[in-house]
């Protein structure tokens, strides 16, 4: 009898005589995925023996399966680039993930993303297309209608822009914006504006707009990579802003300050601590010749450089500095800018007590010279450290210093021709001084409403700029990109200057000399006159047709401000000038001051902005949105209220970024917004970056520490030299301003009712 035995795969293992394939391990996922095909798909041979049937191997689990194992609910493997399921039966496999890991949750999430990205590039060609010259729109549209791939056309448009800025001229179009309204209010367009016709808006602003029929197409990359260098270079002011160029001067890269001062020793910071205060501040408020300064300071010479006087010069500097956190904080002893006025303040205590050397000393001429170099480098640190006080709101106390620096001049005879026998550099250094003391104590007794500290000018005439400029000591510039210097005509802006304040120190004895005189009409017309004349007589580089730098614009802004004070009073008074064109009266006069002041302020922020430090520029934003504010009830109904918001918004921006220097800007801020309408407030909290504490005051402000302790004379800003003296007869100044509006609180707008009559100050 035959035995039967079990055909077991497990028996035929045992046995030997399986016809089972040898199962090698799988060199990759297919080969795994293949096998596992075969295993579930081959027949078995337990399938032809009639055995129980072989397992089965489990099934891996796949994220997410291809669309056609989906629509037919097929149990998809998940492989790549082909499912199993697809390849036996020969069907295009497509899977909506692009990872084995990626769920169909997460690839529509990730579709949709892509889709607002597609969207936003959209939006972007939109907005090239609305907002760039006709002449470009033009070519993006041709790019479009030949197929062009949006994406690639933004490439274009960004990287070709990117091309033209990297070329030795950035193109035309940088510049700034005006918030709110973008264009040139039509009131200041229908006037006879000089300042429209000047080179600085024709750059910033008119061939930005490409109007028509003004079109111009721009230059190719390879054209601006090869250009006449001289005609290129000379346009640098008019199509960069003045904060993106570099002093030029030899002396800067080789200062030590750590051998001047003791409050630092990282040299590389103070050396930009000092580039920036000669960049921003050396041009306005001139104080010391420069050459003389840096050779000596460079070279560790004590004759006109000193200690006192690094020091002093790194105090404005940090204020200069944008870099440089909380250098507004006046109050806050941790503030390095303060750091170097505490040890310049020290050394000046010093310096003042330096007794004048016994003419019966052997060595007394020798001496002498030295104690009156040490004299010289004195005067000039006071006017720096006056400055500062300034900008700390406590002109108060700063003006004691200008006293004194007065009393050391008057020591060394300063004002008196120099002594032939000195040397040609000790004249120099000795004429210049005079004239910059000079100049500030008339600027500051005019603004101050008090009779000036010097009668006359000093006796040395000053040289022309063009015919001896090494006299001046010219300030030199280089913008990005560009090889070339460029001047700041540092010689024709301060000669400019001595000649203005020459003008108004006359103005100043005449009116301020004896409380409350009122001047006669003729006289004051006769100032007009002469300012008329000095404005003739600029020089070339400062005329309105060329200006661009930020002190050039200054210089015309002070003249405007001065007019629309001094003809303030004479309005409505009958008196001809055959000289005026076109029978202006003096209200016409007056009136076109106004404008061409806010015309000036606009072109300076097109092309500069209001970012960057600038000490007096506080004095003219101030003064024109007070106007602004107490002529806002007139303009409700005006077919321009939009456009004298915006100009009241692009001021307060302005006084906003000042705030973030100094400390006077603050209160400023603060005091102006709280004689502003409501509504007003509102819309500049919505264009400019503001704190709502910013603009509080009183109880509501949040001082979280600070100590603004406001000691100033800055008289009220009135329109009109005899509402201001009025206002300070009756002891209304800055300090009594800000402490009746911390009394009263409140903030941010004067209510419904509309601005009132109030006060602010500024740096001076």
């Amino acid at each position: 009898m035959s035995s039967s035995r079990s055909t077991s795969p497990f028996d035929k293992l045992s046995y030997g005589t399986s016809s089972l394939r040898r199962l090698l391990p799988a060199s990759n996922d297919e080969a795994a995925s293949e096998a596992s095909v075969n295993l579930e798909t081959s027949p078995t041979p337990a399938s032809s023996t009639n055995g129980p049937p072989a397992p089965r191997r489990k099934r891996q689990a796949t994220t997410a399966a291809c669309r056609a194992c989906r629509k037919r609910k097929s149990k998809c493997d998940g492989a790549r680039p082909t499912c199993s399921v697809c390849r036996d039966r020969k069907t295009k496999c497509e899977f909506d993930t692009i990872a084995a890991t990626e769920t169909h949750t997460q690839a529509l999430k990730r579709k949709y993303t892509e889709l607002q990205q597609q969207k936003t590039t959209f939006e972007q060609i939109y907005e090239v297309l609305r907002s760039r010259p006709e002449k470009e729109a033009e070519e993006i549209f041709q790019r479009i209608r030949r197929g062009a791939d949006a994406n690639s056309i933004l490439r274009h448009v960004n990287y070709g822009d990117v091309l033209v800025q990297l070329a030795l001229v950035p193109e035309t179009r940088f510049r700034y914006e005006f918030p709110y309204l973008p264009d040139m209010p039509i009131y200041l367009q229908i006037h006879d504006n000089p300042y429209l016709d000047s080179e600085v808006f024709d750059c910033a602003l008119r061939r930005a707009a490409e109007q028509p029929p003004r079109q111009r197409a721009l230059p190719s990359v390879n054209d601006m990579l090869d250009p006449a260098p001289d005609a290129l270079d000379q346009r640098d002011p008019y199509l960069k802003p003045y904060s993106s160029a570099i002093v030029v001067d030899p002396c800067l890269d080789s200062l030590t300050p750590s051998n001047w001062t003791l409050v630092s020793s990282d040299d590389n910071f103070m050396r930009q601590v000092i580039h920036d205060y000669f960049l921003y501040d050396y041009d306005w408020f001139t104080f010391f010749h420069k050459d003389y300064f840096l050779q000596d300071m460079a070279s560790g010479r004590p004759r006109y450089c000193s200690r006192l006087l690094v020091n002093a010069i790194l105090c404005i500097g940090c204020y200069c500095h944008q870099k440089l956190p909380g250098r507004s904080e006046s109050w806050n002893p941790k503030n390095i800018g303060n750091q170097f006025l505490a040890e310049a303040k020290r050394l000046f205590e010093l310096e003042t007590e330096v007794p004048r050397p016994s003419m019966h000393d052997p060595e007394w001429q020798q001496k002498y010279l030295d104690w009156e170099c040490r004299r010289l480098t004195t005067i000039h640190a006071a006017l720096l450290l006056n400055v500062a006080y300034n900008l700390n709101g406590s002109d108060r106390l700063g003006w004691r210093f200008t006293i004194r620096a007065m009393d050391m001049a008057n020591e060394i005879q300063l004002f008196q021709t120099a002594p032939s026998q000195l040397s040609s550099d000790m004249r120099c250094v000795r004429d210049f001084t005079a004239w910059c003391l000079f100049i500030w104590q008339s600027l500051s007794s005019y603004h101050y409403l008090k009779p000036p500290l010097m009668t006359r000018p000093p006796d040395t005439p000053l040289p022309d700029p063009s015919e001896n400029p090494q006299w001046w000591g010219e300030l030199w510039i280089r913008y990005p990109q560009t090889p070339a210097r460029l001047p700041t005509y540092h010689g024709h802006l301060m000669k400019a200057r001595a000649n203005f304040w020459t003008i108004m120190n006359d103005f100043s004895l005449a009116s301020f000399s004896q409380p409350r005189v009122k001047m006669p009409l003729e006289q004051v017309v006769g100032f007009y006159n002469r300012l008329r004349a000095w404005l003739r007589d600029l020089p070339e580089p400062l005329t309105p047709k060329r200006i661009v730098l930020p002190h050039h614009l200054k210089l015309h802004m002070h003249y405007n401000c001065v007019l629309i004070d001094l003809l303030k009073p004479l309005l409505g008074l009958h008196w001809g000038d055959t000289t005026q064109p076109h029978n202006k009266t003096l209200d016409d006069a007056q009136h076109e001051a106004a404008l061409h002041l806010e015309t000036l302020l606009r072109l300076y922020y097109l092309r500069h902005g209001f970012e960057a430090f600038d000490g007096f520029l506080l004095h003219f934003l101030g003064s024109l949105n007070f106007i602004k504010i107490n002529t806002r009830e007139t303009q409700d109904n005006s077919l321009f209220l939009e456009s004298h918001r915006s100009t009241m918004l692009l001021l307060m921006k302005g006084i906003r970024d000042q705030s973030q220097c100094h400390t006077v800007a603050k209160m400023v801020l603060r005091l102006q917004a709280h004689l502003m309408r409501s509504d007003d407030v509102a819309l500049v909290k919505k264009f400019v970056d503001i704190e709502t504490a910013r603009l509080a005051c009183g109880p509501e402000s949040p001082r979280r520490g600070e100590e603004e302790v406001i000691l100033s004379d800055w008289p009220v800003y009135e329109v009109g030299l005899e509402a201001k003296a009025e206002q300070k007869s009756r002891g209304v100044d800055f300090a009594s301003m800000v402490s009746s509006v911390t009394l009263e609180g409140g903030g941010g707008g004067y209510g419904e009712g509309g601005g009132g009559r109030g006060s602010s100050a500024c740096s001076g």
